[in-house]
């Protein structure tokens, strides 16, 4: 069993996220086992903040991951400027355009789910996964630095993302409620999926909408 313990930081979830004084519960990164990501919850303890109401605050540091399909395929951007799933070997997945880095954002309204931004470098430039519209994702240029406060209620690039079981999740379209990532066959080309927006539920069980996150090895 291979443990790794290069990642730390915290998650805030106030009770009160209109006062500027709050009670907290905080999720502590503890370490990554098996490829898949384990918290702690520590002890409530008072607190300030500034965030204000319909508010996303970006936490640091990302986490470094490949996402998968239920077959196992990889999430990789194409030279096409798609995003799309396909096999790849050892040594092709060490490659840039299939690491996802996942940006945990704190989100004001203390929504049961947490916010995720995920994107890939490619050419010096951080391609974020952003919702195109209630059908289509493309990858479009944003520098999560700059998005460090994101005052509204939603963004074509934030997802709110569900554990469903060890190492996989949903993720929930903060701009489209009730739309999710999925995958889905190319016509023509078996071989490959596409990633698409799909109408669903968190609570709903399709397979297409299900990914497998795991921490990238060193």
């Amino acid at each position: 069993m291979e443990t790794y313990c290069g990642l730390s930081f915290m998650f805030l979830f106030c009770r009160h996220p209109l006062m500027a004084t709050c009670e907290d519960s905080h999720l502590k990164f503890i370490q990554t086992i098996n490829n898949s990501f384990y918290f702690e919850e520590t002890s409530s303890a008072p607190c300030e903040t500034e965030l204000c109401s319909d508010a996303f605050r970006r936490h640091e540091p990302p986490i470094s991951t490949w996402i998968q399909s239920k077959d196992q395929k990889f999430l990789v951007l194409k030279t096409s400027g798609k995003f799309e799933f396909e096999d790849r070997t050892d040594h092709d997945r060490g490659q840039p355009d299939c690491k996802f880095e996942i940006q945990i954002y704190q989100d004001s309204l203390c929504n049961k789910y947490q916010s995720v931004m995920l994107y890939v470098c490619a050419d010096g430039e951080k391609m974020m996964i952003s919702c195109k519209d209630e059908k289509e994702v493309c990858p479009e240029p944003m520098d999560p630095k700059v998005l460090k406060m994101i005052k509204a209620a939603e963004h074509k690039a934030l997802f709110r993302w569900k554990l469903i079981s060890t190492g996989k999740y949903k993720f929930e379209s903060t701009m489209y409620p009730g739309y999710f990532l999925a995958f889905e066959h190319v016509e023509d080309m078996p071989c490959l999926h596409k990633l698409i927006l799909r109408h669903g539920s968190m609570d709903e069980v399709d397979e297409s909408g299900i990914f497998y996150v795991n921490k990238c090895s060193p």
